[in-house]
């Protein structure tokens, strides 16, 4: 089906399920644009670090909890439900007097969001019975979240030219959430959904998570999850802080570097969604991963060094490896375990998830001791951790990549 006719074949829910992915990209984005002033309030690395902590425990939560509502209860109402939450969530931490609320406002906002998204992949495999179809809806959603990333620094920077505190455009992000609820409030675009349905099982059989992790190739797929979780958010959680502290760039000219970094993985899932490649699955892990290699290198081992060129350049290669390394991943998994999809997603998103906690305390609590420029560069060391891992990854399965023969 070509793009113009695919477009016109997506009906009215779909994209309000699109648009909601778009707007949790942009809040998705809006913490890592605004972490320096934040951390002035909080007066350490350390806070900071344990707030991104908190904020990834609330969105493993909401993987776990939200496929089991999803099971439970008609999507409508827990659609409108986990928005209200969100508003309520937002609210809170724009008001917060206290660190202690602040926490629980990313805790709940986090968990909800998660559970919408979880919530919005069911809504589309309902959509339509087109297979095809479906999964471009899927796809879509992974590159309207990738927009809202983009969107996010721009934003942030057209905030600020009025209102320098870090909670205005969390205020400002009220909006499109309200904007949620309105379009989702019409009950006549859910007439045709089903009720809620699940296989008990997969066919293929039931496999526990420890069977699964027994197999080598998914236990170095679930680390090398880790590793891409710790890569994609400590990327978005800490830049900006690092390009003013030591690339010596303006707040606006790190956040317009953030945004080369998003750049990068919107163009990676376009290109992963809707171009065809000759590259097998296991090429493009290894060929991205070498882009994300160099543009880290650029990052660390020459700060300063370029104006905002160099950072942009590096920003937007390390954006191209990262940007469709989940994707990837889960095929590369579900290749050596089919039939068991859900569990290995669930696993996979799990990894990405504890990465992104150990990128908000480790880098945070790295910073307070030796400074935000040295503990960045533990970036580069976890992008060669997951150069490791993807060079073990791709000697489990044959015929190897080229120029990396079994021995």
């Amino acid at each position: 089906m070509k793009l113009k006719d695919f477009i016109r074949t997506i009906p009215y829910l779909a994209w309000v399920v699109i648009y909601t992915a778009f707007c949790a990209g942009i809040f998705a984005a809006i913490l890592g644009a605004v972490t320096p002033e934040l951390r002035e309030e909080l007066d350490n690395y350390q806070q900071l670090g344990v707030l991104m902590m908190v904020w990834s425990s609330g969105a493993v939560l909401g993987a776990l909890q939200g496929g089991r509502m999803a099971q439970r209860y008609p999507p409508r109402p827990l659609f409108l439900g986990y928005t209200a939450a969100a508003l309520a969530s937002i609210v809170l931490i724009v008001l917060s007097p206290n660190f202690s609320t602040l926490l629980l406002g990313f805790f709940v906002v986090a968990l909800v969001e998660t559970a919408l998204f979880t919530l919005a992949h069911g809504i589309l495999a309902d959509v339509s019975p087109q297979p095809e179809l479906r999964a471009r809806l899927l796809s879509m959603v992974d590159v309207a979240f990738s927009l809202g990333n983009l969107l996010s620094p721009l934003l942030v920077i057209g905030v600020q030219t009025v209102n320098t505190n870090w909670r205005a455009p969390y205020a400002l992000y009220l909006l499109p959430l309200l904007t949620v609820l309105l379009l989702f409030w019409p009950r006549r675009f859910f007439a045709r959904l089903a009720a809620p349905h699940h296989a008990a099982e997969e066919a293929g059989g039931g496999l526990s998570y420890a069977q699964l992790l027994r197999r080598p190739v998914i236990a170095w797929t679930v680390g090398g999850g880790v590793l891409a979780g710790f890569l994609e958010w400590g990327q978005n959680f800490w830049y900006v802080s690092y390009g003013i502290s030591a690339q010596h760039l303006s707040p606006n000219a790190a956040r317009v570097g953030l945004q080369f970094f998003v750049a990068g993985m919107v163009a990676a899932r376009l290109w992963q969604a809707f171009f065809h490649s000759s590259w097998s699955i296991r090429q493009k892990l290894w060929r991205l991963n070498l882009l994300a290699l160099a543009g880290m290198a650029l990052n660390v081992l020459l700060p300063g060094v370029g104006g905002w060129g160099l950072p942009a350049v590096g920003n937007l290669l390390f954006g191209l490896g990262v940007g469709v390394v989940f994707p990837v991943l889960l095929a590369t998994m579900i290749d050596a375990a089919p039939g068991q999809a859900s569990r290995l997603s669930a696993l996979l998103m799990l990894g990405f998830s504890l990465g992104s906690q150990l990128a908000g305390v480790v880098v945070g609590s790295l910073s307070d001791w030796v400074g935000l420029r040295w503990a960045y560069g533990c970036m580069l060391l976890v992008v060669l951790a997951f150069t490791l891992v993807v060079w073990k990854i791709v000697h489990f399965a044959a015929p190897p990549v080229p120029g990396f023969a079994k021995k």
